[in-house]
């Protein structure tokens, strides 16, 4: 066989590049310590390691989702708690306001008190997470939920919304409950109701009715659940002319008072409730008061603060009084149970969530070690390696020096 001088030169410098590269691949694994650099070092290894990135990806969002939902229902359940020790203190107050002992001063000073604690569970219930979206908003977390209104009474205004998290494949929590569910939404002690002003009314400012309180349950249970609507008419339809109001049940226009002389804050007193319409209503204005079997926390505190500030001491004030304390009683005593199922059912997710935090921890521990098994490098091998091919590299360096360096003209 004849070997030209260019087959001699190249066949060696080919041999000495190609253990080179595999120097240069050596070392390039110990340096940062994976054995599969490129998906041409191991095309299945490869494969399964992208697959198991994005499984490892998915937890990590998973966990951090764990984690928000975990903070939000933590925080949750503490300023439940603290609901509930306002609640207790508001029993307390109202169990101190049947005193027979005490004055209409007295019970001044109680209603002062009771006014600081709603406005302390205002406060609770307004809370913001730490991303800044109030907890109890539903789906509005931009929006404060309970609002003053032009009547001066608390009104929820977010929705009936759940945010539910994914925190596993299969399992998501609601990492929230809205404020109407666990504050508006409680069963009332009695048949009660709510005033609401037609937003069609024209006045400009708008005439206001105020939330109302119950002086005759008796009278009110018997019309009980009929609505009433309070419209207002034409000011000749009374003489002299005047501003004036008829109220009719809601559901077959039947009048229950006609043509009333309206003057605006005086307390309007029908079916056992009494309330005020404030402003000047324009003919046609509407206002209702609708029927209920439920009572929100706020407005049993707000009505409690009412009866105690408007206290007459009479024989029917004292009656209106006592009525209203033993509703009172009742309503909190169903606020805190309403806030306790709240909180049992918070328990039950915590517990998924710690059972499934769990559960992602060790999926991650041992899908880390799949994947440190595909990819990361034997050090002591990979060591041996590079001794072995850093030797077969000078050989073929001398080797080359050697057989590069033979010629005819030597002999010469």
């Amino acid at each position: 066989m004849r070997i030209s001088t260019q087959q001699l030169f190249n066949r060696g410098l080919d041999n000495i590049l190609d253990v080179t590269g595999q120097l240069q691949k050596t070392q390039l694994q110990i340096s940062s310590g994976r054995r599969v650099l490129t998906p041409a070092d191991d095309p299945v290894a490869s494969t399964r390691i992208l697959q198991i990135n994005q499984e490892l990806s998915l937890i990590d969002q998973y966990k951090s989702n764990i984690n928000l939902a975990e903070n939000r229902l933590s925080l949750e359940d503490g300023l439940l708690g603290g609901v509930s020790e306002v609640i207790q203190r508001l029993r307390e107050l109202t169990v101190q306001a049947g005193d027979g002992s005490q004055n209409a001063d007295d019970k001044t000073f109680i209603a002062a008190e009771v006014r600081q604690r709603l406005s302390q569970l205002v406060g609770m219930l307004n809370t913001k997470d730490p991303s800044g979206e109030y907890i109890f908003a539903g789906f509005q977390g931009k929006q404060e939920p309970f609002q003053l209104n032009a009547a001066g009474a608390y009104r929820y205004v977010g929705d009936e919304g759940r945010r539910f998290m994914q925190i596993d494949a299969n399992v998501s929590v609601a990492a929230g409950d809205n404020g109407k569910d666990v504050f508006v939404n409680i069963k009332s002690a009695n048949n009660t109701f709510f005033t609401q002003a037609s937003p069609r009314n024209t006045a400009e400012p708008p005439a206001i009715i105020t939330q109302g309180q119950m002086i005759d349950q008796e009278l009110y249970d018997a019309f009980y659940p009929e609505d009433m609507t309070v419209v207002f008419n034409d000011e000749a339809d009374v003489v002299p002319p005047a501003p004036n109001f008829t109220i009719v049940q809601r559901s077959d226009g039947k009048p229950i008072l006609s043509n009333q002389r309206f003057v605006t804050g005086q307390p309007i007193s029908v079916q056992g409730v009494q309330f005020e319409i404030i402003g000047s209503p324009q003919p046609g204005d509407t206002f209702f008061v609708q029927s209920s079997e439920k009572q929100g926390l706020l407005t049993t505190v707000e009505r409690l603060a009412a009866g105690l500030e408007d206290y007459q001491d009479t024989p029917a004030g004292r009656q209106t009084l006592t009525d209203l304390l033993d509703s009172t009683l009742a309503n909190l005593t169903n606020a805190e149970t309403k806030l306790l199922e709240t909180r049992s059912r918070l328990g039950a997710r915590l517990n998924t969530i710690d059972d499934t935090k769990q559960l992602q921890e060790d999926v991650e521990v041992l899908t880390k070690e799949v994947l440190s098994e595909l990819q990361d490098l034997d050090y002591a091998e990979a060591v041996s390696n590079l001794t072995l091919q850093n030797f077969v590299l000078q050989a073929a360096q001398q080797s080359y020096s050697r057989v590069t360096s033979l010629s005819l003209f030597d002999l010469l």
